[in-house]
């Protein structure tokens, strides 16, 4: 593996709207495949990187991160030649005002780089100045002047549209980019399969790069269905709030250790969450204290993955636990992350995982 910073600048550069995430499919699945000989695709592209372990009477580990980004859809091309669009995940409409986008033909081939129109200043009116449209007012302009322009650049309805790739170290520690969430967990996956290549878990570890967490949070479901693993760890990032806006509502911080999950939770009803199964998670803090690793304790509102789902899969549903890295600006096309986090939490998820064998004991209520 390169450094986690030209690591991360190649994957993070790679589109994968979710739903449409083959590039990161083809993109993960030879990773692993230079590591295992066992490397399956799914129906929804879920790729899963099987590890057989030492002894098939130890218990399995299902270790997943989710490809997907999220981003935005043509929904209609104006005969004028701009496009109207849809989000596909969480994109928040205060970050689209005068962006930058990549808009993709309907083939996935090529794409064009457009921006999200934005009054002129001079011409703003009064009642436009501190408000945030709805997406449905906004634009994106690619440069053309009529339909036909823009369908002979392959794009129409259907296209894709992510953010445009621009991957950035700023001060000393920090690098900023789209889709840090999640490319650092695909990393984090692709320096597990190296390390289980060169040494072998005590029972088998599949390693699975997931699809659909933007948009649905239940793409993995059918990898665990059928794998039935004993435990499973989440692989994501958290919400830094170190920030002047959010004034640590939670504490959480870059810089100072990946997060252990305690809680999260959608917000809403009963639109899930995860709660971990406390023995595993109780593991992962103790190998992370006996590797002098500092860490966070991760509790958030408004945040829910696709582990929620997950842990209730299966005929026993799975004993579950959340790792996750710092950052800060979330969907956004500036979010930020602290390397040394990242650079501990692949170290610690080694160990982890390397260390996991009969002798936890993740039975309830013994």
């Amino acid at each position: 593996m390169k450094s986690i910073v030209e690591e991360l600048r190649h994957l993070t550069s790679i589109p994968a709207l979710s739903g449409m995430e083959d590039n990161m499919v083809r993109e993960m699945a030879a990773r692993f495949k230079a590591l295992t000989d066992d490397v399956e695709i799914d129906r929804l592209g879920n790729v899963i990187a099987t590890f057989k372990g030492k002894d098939e009477k130890e218990p399995s580990m299902l270790v997943f991160a989710h490809v997907d980004e999220l981003g935005l859809m043509i929904k209609k091309v104006e005969k004028n030649g701009y496009l109207r669009f849809d989000r596909i995940g969480g994109v928040p409409e205060k970050t689209l005002m005068g962006q930058f986008l990549d808009i993709h033909s309907i083939d996935g081939k090529s794409h064009v780089v457009g921006i999200v129109g934005t009054y002129a200043h001079h011409l703003t009116p009064a009642e436009a100045k501190l408000t945030v449209p709805t997406t449905d007012k906004m634009y994106i302009d690619i440069g053309a002047n009529s339909d036909m322009e823009v369908k002979a650049k392959g794009i129409d309805i259907g296209s894709a549209v992510t953010y445009h790739h621009h991957f950035e170290q700023i001060g000393e520690h920090l690098i900023t980019s789209k889709t840090l969430d999640n490319r650092i967990g695909c990393l984090m996956l692709i320096a597990l399969a190296e390390h289980l290549k060169q040494n072998p878990p005590a029972g088998t570890v599949y390693v699975v790069a997931s699809t659909q967490e933007e948009f649905n949070i239940r793409g993995v479901l059918p990898v665990f269905y059928k794998l039935e693993p004993d435990a499973a760890i989440c692989v994501d990032i958290t919400i830094a709030c170190d920030t002047p806006d959010l004034n640590f509502k939670y504490d959480m911080s870059l810089g100072k250790g990946p997060a252990v999950t305690q809680m999260n939770f959608h917000g809403r009803g009963t639109l899930a969450g995860i709660i971990p199964n406390p023995p595993l998670r109780l593991f992962i803090e103790k190998t992370l204290d006996d590797l002098k690793i500092p860490w966070q304790r991760d509790i958030v509102l408004g945040v829910i993955t696709d582990d929620a789902f997950t842990v209730v899969a299966g005929t026993q549903g799975t004993a579950m636990a959340h790792f996750a890295v710092p950052m800060r600006y979330s969907h956004s096309p500036i979010e930020t992350a602290d390397v040394r986090d990242i650079e501990a939490a692949i170290k610690a998820l080694n160990t982890i995982v390397g260390n996991f064998d009969h002798k936890l004991d993740l039975r309830r209520g013994v």
